[in-house]
């Protein structure tokens, strides 16, 4: 049997999980912001006047290695949690509508409470 307060609790809940939404959304920014930086770190008259692969070695560890660390490292923070409450809400949105979809048809008698 689903009820009303039924219904309303489940999109209290499905409301709460979709908050993560803008979050995971500012995380990828701020991810495509620093892969822009190291685009740009790797385009750089340093990165192209290079001397020798020893310079350029040098300079990929010291500048590029940690930007696409931090990248990497942020992205991950940002956004695994997140990405497993929406996964959550989505699961919860499947089955309310099930549940809806049986009421408004009258598939399951006494469903309604």
């Amino acid at each position: 049997m689903i009820t009303f307060r039924e219904t309303l609790d489940g999109l209290d809940r499905l409301s709460e999980l979709l908050r993560s939404a803008p979050d995971v959304e500012s995380a990828v920014g701020q991810a495509l912001s620093g892969l822009s930086d190291l685009r740009s770190m790797l385009d750089s008259p340093r990165v192209r006047q290079a001397k020798s692969p020893e310079e350029l070695k040098e300079y990929i560890e010291r500048v590029v290695l940690p930007q696409l660390a931090g990248v990497h490292d942020a992205l991950e923070i940002g956004t695994t949690d997140r990405i497993k409450k929406l996964r959550t809400a989505g699961d919860q949105v499947e089955r309310m509508v099930l549940r809806l979809r049986m009421l408004v048809d009258g598939s399951v008698d006494g469903l309604l409470g």
